[in-house]
C-alpha cells in the first residue's frame, strides 16, 4: 500500500508515504525511499531523506552525497549545507542538473535549500565520519577561533555525539567558548545539558545567560521553568529577562503565567512587551487581567502588544464559555 502510494499524483500523499515509510525496517522501504530521492517536488525529497535518516540507511550516502549541491570534498557540502536558511538558502544553492536524474544536456535546475540541508542532516547521523568526527577532534585544538567554529559547525549538524564534549566547554575559561558550547546544545535539542544549562544562568557574562536560555527554549524541559521563573524576576540584565519572557512564553506552560504577569510590570519597557507577548501564548483566562493593564503601559511597544493580544484572548474564552 505504502509503496503505491509513492507513485501517487498527489505530492503530499507521496511526503505521508515516504514519512511512513521511515517507521518500517523492511528492505524494500529503503528501495522505495530511494526511488524518491529523484521525485520532482522537494518536499517529497526532503521527507524520503529524513525517513532514510530514521532506517540508518547506509547504502544512499552516495545518492545523499550527490544531493548537497557540491563538487569535491562533501564535508565543505555539509558544511554548507547545515547551515542553510530560509531565502539564504536559495541564494546560496548552486545551479545544475538533477544529480540523481542522470543523462546529458539536462535542464540545469536548483537544489532546494531544504533539500540540501536535509542531505547534510541525515549524513551527520548515519556517516559521522565524513565531517562530525573530524570536528569533535578540532575541539582539543588549543586555538579559540578553531575552537568556536568547530563548536559551531557540531551545533549546525546537531551532532548529539559531541554533546558529552560541548558539555564539558560550558566550563571554559573563554566567554565566547561557553555561550558557542551552550548555543551549540540548544541546536542539537540536548535534553541531559539543561542541568548544566540551568548552572549557566548565574556566568558573569550576561551574553552568555542569554545564549543558556536561547538553549534551554530550544530543549523546552518543565524542569528549567522554576530557575527561569525565578531569573525572570532576579536577574540584572534587561536583555536576559527578556529572553527569558519570550523562552517561557514558547514553553506554554500555564505555571508561568504569575511569574509573567510580574513582569508585565518590569522596569524595562522590552521585557514587559515580551511578557505581554509571552502571556497570550497561553490558555488561561488568569491572562486577562494583566493584559488588560498594560493596554494602558506608558511604552506605545507595549501598549501595542497588549493592543493586540488582549482582543484575540477575550474572543477566544468568550466563545468557550458559550460552548
Amino acid at each position: 500500500m505504502l509503496i503505491k502510494a509513492c507513485s501517487d499524483e498527489n505530492p503530499n500523499v507521496r511526503k505521508a508515504a515516504a514519512v511512513a515509510l521511515g517507521d518500517l525496517t523492511a528492505t524494500s522501504a529503503k528501495s522505495a525511499l530511494a526511488k524518491l530521492l529523484k521525485d520532482p517536488q522537494p518536499v517529497v525529497q526532503e521527507a524520503a531523506i529524513y525517513a532514510l535518516g530514521k532506517l540508518n540507511a547506509t547504502d544512499a550516502v552516495e545518492h545523499l552525497i550527490k544531493m548537497l549541491g557540491v563538487e569535491g570534498d562533501p564535508r565543505k557540502g555539509i558544511l554548507q549545507g547545515v547551515s542553510l536558511k530560509g531565502d539564504e538558502g536559495e541564494k546560496a544553492a548552486p545551479s545544475m542538473a538533477n544529480p540523481l536524474a542522470g543523462g546529458a544536456g539536462k535542464e540545469k535546475k536548483e537544489i532546494n535549500w531544504r533539500v540540501r540541508k536535509a542531505a547534510a542532516l541525515v549524513l551527520c547521523k548515519i556517516q559521522p565520519d565524513i565531517a562530525v568526527y573530524p570536528l569533535m577532534q578540532a575541539l582539543d585544538i588549543d586555538n579559540e577561533n578553531v575552537r568556536i567554529a568547530s563548536i559551531t559547525g557540531l551545533g549546525n549538524m546537531e551532532a548529539e555525539a559531541a554533546a558529552p564534549k560541548l558539555m564539558e566547554l560550558l566550563k571554559a575559561e573563554s566567554w565566547e567558548v561557553r555561550k558557542a558550547a551552550a548555543s551549540a546544545l540548544g541546536k542539537i535539542n540536548y535534553a541531559p545539558g539543561v542541568p548544566a544549562l540551568l548552572e549557566l544562568m548565574r556566568d558573569t557574562r550576561f551574553a552568555v545567560r542569554i545564549e543558556a536560555v536561547i538553549a534551554l527554549n530550544h530543549i523546552k524541559s518543565e524542569d528549567s521553568i522554576e530557575t527561569l521563573m525565578k531569573e525572570l524576576k532576579d536577574d540584572n540584565n534587561p536583555d536576559v529577562r527578556r529572553t527569558i519572557a519570550i523562552a517561557l512564553g514558547n514553553m506554554k506552560n500555564e505555571k508561568t503565567v504569575p511569574a509573567l504577569a510580574a513582569a508585565c510590570k518590569d522596569e524595562a519597557w522590552q521585557v514587559r512587551k515580551a511578557a505581554v507577548t509571552a502571556l497570550g501564548n497561553m490558555k488561561s483566562e488568569a491572562v486577562l487581567p494583566p493584559i488588560m493593564e498594560a493596554i494602558g503601559d506608558a511604552s506605545d511597544e507595549v501598549r501595542a502588544a497588549a493592543g493586540s493580544v488582549y482582543p484575540r484572548l477575550s474572543a477566544a474564552f468568550s466563545s468557550k464559555t458559550q460552548e
